[in-house]
């Protein structure tokens, strides 16, 4: 098989998992989510320079919805943290299948040249969740506007 410029590769793969049990180590998805794709930016084996090109190429971001922390805009906060503007920005339903369908749909769009660098991303923080349910204090970086969402 030959490699063309529009054959989907993975070049990076990136995991970050929260065991501590504390509340001050508590962890949301956002955070999550960021320290598996900087994890993923590493993985590359680029160098600094390489990989703020590559950042900048970056034109998709599918995220998995979150189950336990309510964003309002969890694509859009990823990419104002990593100083990225993609032209996709998408938030998924919830469902188990989501994450092989963004990777096929990723890889798609891809192969047609319409997408050069796309990132998928999830994260779930139920143990932090945990800390700070009882007491609706959810350490979030953006809250939402309607406070019954935390409900």
């Amino acid at each position: 098989m030959s490699v063309t410029t529009s054959t989907p590769v993975v070049i990076g793969v990136g995991d970050f998992i929260n065991r501590s049990k504390k509340v001050e180590d508590a962890v949301e998805p956002l955070q999550l989510m960021l320290s598996a794709i900087d994890g993923a930016v590493k993985d590359t084996g680029l160098s600094e320079s390489s990989s703020s090109l590559l950042r900048a190429a970056v034109d998709s971001l599918d995220v998995v919805r979150t189950w336990t922390w309510p964003y309002p805009d969890l694509p859009g906060l990823i990419a104002e943290r990593l100083g990225i503007d993609p032209a996709r920005k998408h938030y998924t339903d919830h469902g188990g299948n989501q994450p092989g369908l963004l990777f096929d749909e990723a890889a798609r769009r891809i192969s047609k040249g319409e997408t050069k660098v796309a990132i998928l991303t999830g994260g779930e923080a139920l143990a932090s969740c945990m800390f700070f349910a009882p007491v609706q204090a959810y350490p979030l970086i953006a809250r939402p506007s309607n406070p019954q969402q935390l409900t």
